[in-house]
């Protein structure tokens, strides 16, 4: 990493394009070069590294492409190697999720074995899931008429793991995951979560990994969605930052928007060069204080009360930041929802993923043994 950062200092020309929409870079330097010159003597303070969104805006707004994601990224690492430097950053809570996220009460999958996209499953994600079962049920459902055959798994890719650079527990959770898909003989996954999707693209890339999204704007959605929402006011639509790169996704997203007839807004910063909603890098574990601003600073970028995102976490911390924040999965599969979603605490967020594996369970096929 020190070469990487002696390259950086070489091509820096100080302009701050990178501190643009940060949520960090502020809290800790004036100026980019200074900052870089710091780090050819000492590392990073763990306060700084575990206060990074992992957005990867500061690559994208860089003329000559710092990444100061890489540096904080790669420093993370390092300090996840002492396992008292990690528990002082929330990584006790973190790790109770993640075991549980694994565990035979929170995870299934179910294989069909026949149909044309046997080969496939769907990947709902942690968070849709400990949102809302019935959603989960209803999109699957719908899957399933268009893509015969397509299987269904309850799981964690690890990301939150990942994120706060524990990578040999990462490995091993990946690991699981890979071996959960092998047993489906699922070669294809269709996920709803752009953290899911980043993570299994980047290490399992054997996998062939589609987005929901683009799914539905290939198969369509259901009729009853169709134009529905011509009367609906206006809402705003923020796009996550995992998949900022991910042109194809932007499109079938808007797609949609027009095919149900919701009017939506753009952000001044969207797409790839869309703004962290305040999640992002387990910040709401690592730096609350600094997530919860960033939440209230990125929902207050626009006049619309509602804020729809195709990430279950983005539109929590835009709810959470002070607005409405809605799933775009709520207006195509749930329409007595649309209005506001249902503010789940964390007993209720495990009962619904509880009740999601179970829905799972009983669907007509037999489910692999955990």
């Amino acid at each position: 990493m020190e070469n990487k950062i002696q390259s950086y200092l070489e091509t820096c020309v100080d302009c701050k394009s990178c501190m643009k929409g940060c949520p960090m870079l502020y809290n800790f330097t004036g100026s980019p070069k200074s900052l870089l010159t710091h780090f050819t003597t000492q590392k990073p303070t763990s306060d700084m590294v575990f206060s990074c969104a992992s957005c990867g805006l500061c690559a994208k707004m860089c003329p000559t492409d710092i990444d100061f994601g890489y540096i904080f990224g790669e420093s993370k690492k390092v300090y996840a190697q002492d396992k008292k430097v990690l528990k002082s950053y929330g990584y006790g809570a973190l790790n109770f999720h993640q075991k549980n996220s694994f565990s035979k009460f929170f995870s299934t999958t179910m294989k069909f074995s026949e149909g044309k996209y046997k080969n496939m499953a769907f990947m709902p994600g942690c968070a849709l899931s400990s949102y809302s079962p019935s959603l989960v049920q209803k999109v699957f459902g719908h899957l399933r008429e268009k893509l015969d055959g397509i299987g269904i798994i309850q799981q964690c890719c690890g990301t939150p793991t990942r994120m706060v650079g524990d990578m040999a527990q990462f490995g091993v959770y990946h690991s699981q995951l890979e071996s959960d898909l092998a047993k489906m003989g699922a070669d294809t996954v269709v996920t709803a979560c752009e953290n899911c999707f980043m993570s299994i693209k980047t290490y399992a890339p054997h996998i062939k990994i589609l987005s929901l999204y683009e799914v539905l704007a290939d198969i369509g959605v259901p009729k009853n969605a169709m134009n529905a929402y011509a009367h609906h006011q206006k809402v705003a639509l923020h796009d996550p930052c995992p998949t900022r790169y991910e042109s194809g996704l932007h499109v079938a997203v808007r797609t949609l928007l027009e095919k149900i007839g919701l009017e939506y807004e753009e952000f001044k910063y969207n797409r790839e060069k869309t703004l962290c909603c305040g999640s992002g890098g387990m910040l709401e574990l690592t730096n609350p204080s600094l997530a919860k601003e960033q939440m209230r600073s990125r929902a207050e970028q626009t006049q619309c009360e509602s804020i729809v995102s195709y990430c279950q976490s983005c539109a929590e911390s835009m709810s959470r930041g002070g607005k409405n924040g809605l799933h775009i999965l709520d207006f195509i599969f749930d329409e007595k929802v649309f209005s506001a979603q249902p503010k789940n605490g964390t007993l209720k967020k495990w009962y619904n993923r509880y009740q999601s594996r179970k829905i799972i369970k009983k669907l007509k096929a037999t489910p692999l043994k955990n």
